[in-house]
């Protein structure tokens, strides 16, 4: 007499196969693998998210069974036996930790044909194995324009300030941490960027360190269509407003700060004006900022028409007031 068949067995393969991509990859094999036939099917289609956090026995051999299945892997700790080349399908690699020459080496598209991003969380402190073999190696034009398009580091290499070839075939590049002269570098010498996210950090001033910088020739950036700034900086918004007069062609713009008055909502509408005449979309995140009467600020610009104020509340009774547009 047969079995009745469980709920989950009722349920059609692409649900099965969904419910599958929400379940931790160990767990996948070591529970669900092998109970039947069409479950083991079903989970060899699942595209894996893989964190690399040990090299206990029970990780590697299902790093090792899932391998042409991964598509993101985040390597945590340092791995030194690990051979990227095996992950021949990754879209996405994260790294948190320092790699090998070969496993650098690896990041090439002959190893991994369909990266399309490339994020170190940590940045070492000899930058010469990134510069070397990451930057250096991947700036040739002959390249493939299908492969990597996203790169993610935490503050500018040094190749910007020794090379002048672009990484041709990335689209976005993003940045934790960089100084507001960093950010003229980075747009003349990536020509091709279409998208840049950036923490932009200046605490005091500091005009002595344009002196010991190189100089940036002149250029206009005609392919970069969204900008994504975060300003902490001690003077709000003054470090932006000379970036957009190299932008002619920026569509959108998003900006975080914290602490704007009206007087800097009023100056922020002119920059714009006077800067990105035809950009169309402008959203913000101005934290610590209450107004009191936000439709004065919105008639400062028909950029600012989404702008509201809301109360941000924290545990404990505490809040803060922040202007901040709707997402449309």
């Amino acid at each position: 007499m047969n079995s009745k068949p469980s709920r989950l067995e009722i349920l059609p393969d692409e649900l099965i196969l969904d419910l599958f991509s929400y379940i931790p990859s160990i767990e996948l094999y070591y529970t669900w693998y092998g109970l039947n036939r069409r479950l083991s099917a079903i989970i060899r289609s699942v595209k894996i998210s893989f964190d690399l956090n040990d090299n206990t026995e029970r990780t590697i051999h299902t790093l090792n069974y899932f391998s042409s299945q991964i598509v993101r892997l985040h390597i945590r700790n340092c791995f030194d036996n690990l051979d990227l080349r095996c992950f021949s399908n990754l879209r996405s690699l994260i790294i948190d930790t320092k790699l090998t020459s070969d496993q650098l080496h690896a990041i090439h598209p002959s190893a991994l044909p369909h990266l399309k991003r490339l994020t170190f969380s940590e940045w070492w402190i000899d930058h010469e194995p990134l510069n070397s073999i990451i930057f250096t190696q991947h700036s040739s034009e002959n390249q493939s324009m299908t492969w990597l398009k996203v790169y993610h580091i935490p503050t500018m290499p040094s190749y910007f300030l020794r090379h002048y070839q672009p990484l041709s075939y990335v689209h976005t590049m993003i940045f934790d941490r960089v100084h507001p002269c960093n950010i003229n570098i980075i747009l003349s010498v990536q020509t091709l960027l279409r998208r840049l996210k950036l923490t932009v950090v200046r605490w005091m001033p500091d005009d002595g360190l344009s002196k010991i910088l190189p100089s940036v020739r002149q250029y206009q950036h005609t392919c970069l269509v969204h900008l994504d700034v975060t300003m902490n900086t001690w003077d709000k918004l003054d470090d932006l407003y000379p970036i957009l007069s190299h932008l002619s062609c920026l569509e959108h713009l998003h900006v975080t700060c914290d602490s704007l008055t009206t007087n800097d909502f009023k100056r922020l509408a002119i920059e714009l004006h006077t800067r990105v005449p035809t950009m169309k979309r402008f959203t913000c995140s101005f934290r610590q900022t209450y107004v009191e009467n936000i439709k004065t600020v919105q008639c400062l610009s028909p950029l600012f028409r989404y702008m509201r104020c809301t109360k941000v509340q924290w545990e404990g009774g505490w809040h803060y007031y922040c202007v901040t547009t709707n997402d449309t």
